[in-house]
């Protein structure tokens, strides 16, 4: 509802902004969305009407307004645990980082492709990778 008060949109529009919202790394399916939007509607909470191409619009009522009212702490609680989402998403995103993290699988995958692995040298590739994590989850901020 709270993207419904913004502005009057289209289902795939809300799936788009609420795809945004939370960095890109989650887009709710139309399963989703399209039931919740005719709950509000029989709510009395939006209403639908037809756009362009035949798509269906939703625009938040009055009533719908109310509830959003009502619910305001509920809201602002979802809207900083997106934006906290977000933000993680981004740092995880950094350039740098997903290229450590590739360079590491492909070693892996090579150094265990080569056959000739045994006990001794999966145990100090196991050592390796947990003194790594060890380190980076010390790393101070």
């Amino acid at each position: 509802m709270s993207l419904l008060a913004e502005r009057p949109s289209y289902g795939y529009e809300l799936i788009k902004h609420i795809e945004v919202l939370v960095g890109g790394d989650y887009s709710p399916s139309p399963g989703v969305i399209y039931p919740t939007l005719t709950y509000l509607v029989d709510m009395g909470w939006a209403t639908v009407h037809d756009g362009e191409g035949g798509r269906k619009q939703y625009t938040i009522t009055s009533a719908g307004l109310a509830q959003l009212e009502q619910q305001g702490s509920e809201l602002m609680d979802l809207k900083e645990q997106l934006q906290m989402g977000k933000a993680y998403m981004e740092a995880r995103r950094s350039p740098d980082v997903e290229r450590a993290m590739g360079n590491l699988k492909a070693v892996l995958h090579q150094r265990l492709g080569e056959g000739g692995i045994n006990a001794e040298l999966a145990r100090r590739i196991a050592t390796a990778i947990d003194a790594t994590a060890l380190a980076i989850q010390q790393l101070d901020i």
